[in-house]
């Protein structure tokens, strides 16, 4: 499990819905009631007086009127110092807010009275991707504040059940569910706190907005035909050079492309392989990340050392070291920064024990456990499920 950590140290908490929506329509009613009943009980007015006072009483009703619609609005309006988020009307007094000055968090005000947490999500905004990228957040958007500054816009979920779960532990409590799984609608009405700048739901994590110069380096590289040492010195495949220069056609209708997010932080990589079939489809021979908002080459492979995206996320790097040696290095891309974070690497190895080949590694290959074929097999089904990419050609 991906852990995301509650942020809520110094945070301020906030009124329910239930005490917006009980406060303003209490002040507005008897102002109302006031005006009529004060046109309406003066019996020795003359009828020019009638007549002077029954068009004020007229003007007060729409005026009236225009200042009750936006408070019963704005009652499900939850607000940090920069931005604001809107929950649904009918959720008014079943949850609680805790801010910060760029943060809002959602609690389930049972659950949380109750002392079992209750937080459901969190909100927040960030300058830089490197203030948030070490935790386990995933942008969702972008913020353009009103003063030109641009926020990234991220969600993180709890890590933990965070309601009483021997109460509820053949399902989730049903306030406590709608407030979870209304997290990504809440922030989709996110805006300014002065009512300023604009909010554009998935800016900056679309893979065919963020990798379209390196796109073009690619189809720069198939055209003019650079060999394997200049596609090398360009931190690209030399696998490009054998694809595209092999049998007849455009080779650039043999290499194609992918978006996928496969660390799960919300913002697409971009895989580049050969459009193929069978075994071969989705093999990807360079990845690209976002490092503070700009493309960054990850890593590339060859014939013998390829990588396939798995369907949860996460890589596999398959490599083969002679007739008698085959692995696969299971790795994540840490956010933001392009580095591998090796998660557990396997290896048949006739080298090593010709009778017991099986090895399994959890320290980046430091010490290998000598493992049955079975137990080899079991460990390693996780991590079978190559994501098979309908690459597009680099030609479209």
């Amino acid at each position: 499990m991906r852990i995301r950590p509650i942020i809520a140290a110094g945070a301020i908490i906030c009124l329910t819905l239930t005490g917006c929506t009980g406060a303003k329509p209490a002040g507005n009613t008897p102002q109302t009631g006031e005006a009529v009943q004060d046109q309406g009980t003066k019996p020795e007015e003359t009828p020019a007086q009638s007549e002077k006072a029954e068009p004020e009483k007229e003007e007060a009703k729409p005026e009236k009127a225009e200042e009750t619609a936006p408070a019963a609005k704005s009652a499900t309006t939850e607000s940090c110092d920069l931005f604001s988020i809107t929950l649904p009307e009918d959720m008014a007094g079943v949850y609680v807010v805790e801010t910060d000055s760029n943060r809002i968090s959602v609690f389930e005000k049972e659950a949380k009275d109750a002392g079992f947490g209750g937080f459901a999500f969190g909100v927040a905004a960030y300058k830089e991707p490197s203030e948030y990228y070490g935790g386990m957040d995933r942008k969702v958007g972008e913020f353009t504040a009103s003063d030109g500054t641009l926020y990234d816009i991220v969600i993180d979920y709890p890590s933990d059940v965070q309601f009483d779960y021997e109460k509820y532990a053949e399902e989730v409590p049903v306030n406590y569910d709608r407030l979870y799984q209304g997290a990504e609608d809440a922030v989709k009405t996110l805006a300014g706190a002065d009512g300023k700048g604009s909010f554009v739901w998935g800016g900056g994590t679309k893979g065919e907005d963020l990798y379209q110069d390196v796109l073009e380096k690619f189809r720069t590289a198939i055209k003019e035909g650079w060999d394997a040492n200049r596609l090398e010195a360009e931190d690209m495949s030399s696998m490009y050079y054998v694809i595209s220069s092999s049998g007849e056609g455009n080779g650039a209708d043999k290499i194609g492309y992918a978006y996928y997010d496969t660390n799960n932080d919300g913002i697409d990589e971009l895989l580049v392989g050969e459009i193929a079939e069978d075994d071969w489809k989705g093999t990807v021979y360079d990845i690209y990340t976002m490092a503070d908002r700009k493309p960054m080459h990850v890593v590339s492979g060859w014939d013998r050392n390829r990588y396939y995206a798995l369907e949860d996320g996460f890589i596999v790097n398959e490599y083969s070291g002679g007739a008698d040696e085959s692995g696969w290095n299971v790795f994540d891309i840490e956010p933001n920064t392009g580095r591998i974070m090796d998660q557990v690497d396997f290896k048949i190895d006739g080298y090593e024990n010709k009778d017991k080949p099986w090895f399994i590694s959890y320290d980046e290959g430091e010490t290998w456990e000598n493992v049955t074929e079975e137990e080899f097999e079991e460990r390693m089904e996780t991590f079978k499920n190559y994501k098979r990419f309908d690459f597009t050609p680099l030609s479209k």
